[in-house]
């Protein structure tokens, strides 16, 4: 008599979830974290990046007396990346100091 395991089933929706020790869960999650630490340092470089470029591009354009709104926009949001960006490198810096 053969008798079926669901739980080992391919797209089953009502298998049981396998046991996941702590040891593992544990380990997971740190695999995790720096996994999403290096994302987090890629993301800040394209940020900064961009930040530049969209810089770059603001000197570029002549000077107007009123700014449309698109270019308020875009200054207005380079200088919250800006603050996002200086605000990060405080945190790191103070937790450099702590650890």
């Amino acid at each position: 008599m053969i008798f079926r395991r669901p739980e080992l089933e391919k797209d089953n929706p009502i298998a049981p979830e396998p046991y996941v020790g702590p040891r593992r869960r544990l380990a997971m999650a740190r695999a995790a974290a720096l996994e999403n630490s290096t994302e987090a340092g890629d993301m800040k470089e394209m940020l900064q990046t961009l930040v530049n470029a969209a810089a770059r591009f603001l000197r570029g354009q002549p000077k107007v007396r009123r700014p449309g709104r698109s270019l308020t926009a875009l200054r207005d949001a380079i200088e919250k990346a800006n603050q996002v960006l200086a605000a990060e490198n405080r945190s790191r810096i103070s937790r450099q100091k702590k650890g």
